[in-house]
């Protein structure tokens, strides 16, 4: 009889505990849903056209495949897409697929003639998620894609400040 009621106190805090974790998860969940940066962007907001990132997807997986890589071109490509985000809500479509094609053209003027350079592979993963934005496939964005692409953003304008700075 001991042993019964042992048990049943025990899933008695158990289920105290679970109840606690998921109204602590939920308020987590919310706060990542509330964060914003205010950094400010480092392009003009330029409206999103969606018709003109697939080509510019094109162009990239393109040159990724060729040896050598024209860096104007590329620092053009990176800056319409930065522009493209600065117009965009973090946690769409259209801004996903925004900061991943200016980190492919990051990656790609980070790269070196060899075919095989990283920075290419990179630049090809960074195409096939930029393809596959968040909304595109049935599934809604979300408030955590969201924050990673803004922290990918971040980091990527970061990027482009040092490579400004070796450039010049």
């Amino acid at each position: 009889m001991r042993s019964i009621f042992t048990l049943v106190g025990l899933l008695i805090v158990m289920v105290v505990a679970l109840v606690l974790a998921t109204r602590q998860t939920h308020h987590d969940v919310e706060a990542v849903k509330s964060v914003t940066f205010a950094l400010p962007s480092d392009a003009a907001p330029q409206p999103f056209d969606a018709t003109a990132a697939t080509r510019l997807a094109g162009r990239l997986e393109e040159l990724a495949g060729r040896t050598q890589l024209p860096a104007g071109e590329l620092r053009e490509a990176a800056a319409k897409a930065a522009g493209w985000a600065a117009g965009q809500v973090p946690g769409t479509a259209a801004y996903h697929t925004a900061v991943n094609l200016r980190g492919a053209a990051d990656e790609l003027l980070a790269a070196s003639d060899s075919l095989a350079d990283p920075h290419r592979a990179t630049a090809r993963r960074l195409l096939a998620a930029a393809e596959a934005a968040p909304g595109t496939s049935g599934g809604g964005p979300s408030a955590i894609g969201g924050l990673r692409d803004k922290l990918q953003e971040i980091q990527q304008s970061h990027q482009e400040q040092l490579q400004q700075a070796d450039h010049d």
